[in-house]
Parts: structure tokens; sequence; C-alpha cells
């Protein structure tokens, strides 16, 4: 794997720690991104600067991003009832996904994993199929 694929797989993982914390805390996203990193032995500032950057653009989305996860929920579902790690894992992806500039696959497996791990295969599952199908019905393709 490039260098800079792993860069942006940790990038993506502290975007999402920092919306996760932003969604349980109400913090100022400006203040998160600053004192997240007192915490933190990542020495990189290219990957601060993404992560940053990353964590910035989601958070100041998440309302019109929520309404785009909330359109691919199933009937039977209601978005309030996901708990906040996933909601954060979301918000955080499909930002990216309309934002960003790497391929969707890459994102699209970034999170699924981030899923896998702070959440559940479930989760996981479910992450997968509402990011490909937003990635299809927004036609998302590769940058």
């Amino acid at each position: 794997m490039k260098k800079q694929y792993k860069e942006r797989t940790k990038g993506r993982r502290y975007a999402f720690e920092m919306m996760y914390r932003y969604s349980i805390s109400d913090e100022d996203p400006r203040i998160i991104a600053k004192t997240y990193w007192l915490s933190s032995d990542e020495t990189s500032d290219e990957i601060k600067n993404f992560a940053c950057d990353l964590f910035l653009g989601a958070s100041g989305a998440v309302a019109d991003n929520d309404e785009i996860i909330k359109s691919f929920i199933r009937e039977d579902w209601n978005y309030e009832r996901m708990g906040e790690v996933d909601k954060s894992i979301f918000r955080t992806a499909v930002y990216e996904l309309f934002k960003g500039h790497a391929p969707y696959y890459a994102v699209i497996n970034d999170f699924v994993t981030l899923a896998r791990k702070y959440s559940d295969e479930k989760s996981a599952s479910l992450v997968n199929g509402i990011l490909e199908n937003i990635r299809k019905k927004y036609n998302l393709s590769e940058e």
C-alpha cells in the first residue's frame, strides 16, 4: 500500500474520532480540531491537516448529510435509533464522498473498516450498503 493511502486511512480514523467527540459533546468543531491532537502521538502535519479538513468540512455539513443518510435507511428503521458511532462514520464518509479527492472505493472501504472496528459486523454491512447506494444514486465516481 502506498504511503499516501495509509496516511489517508489514518486521517479518516482521526476525522471520525473527532466527529464522534463532536456528536456527543456539542463542542465547537474548531476547538475539537485543535485539542484532539493533545492526546495523540501523530507527528505528520499532512495527516493532521487532512483529518482536520475532513472533520471540519463534515461537521459543517451534518444537517445536509443527515438528510441524505436518512433517505437511504429502510422505512422500518429510525435514524435517531442509530448509535453515535455509526452516525459519526456516516457523516464523515458522506462528506468525503461528495467533497473528497480520493477514489470512492477507498473511502467506502476505510469507513466500513472503521465500522467493523468501532461497532460490529452488522454496522459494517449497513455502512457498506448505504454508502454504495449513495455513490450509485449520486453517480459519484473515481477521482
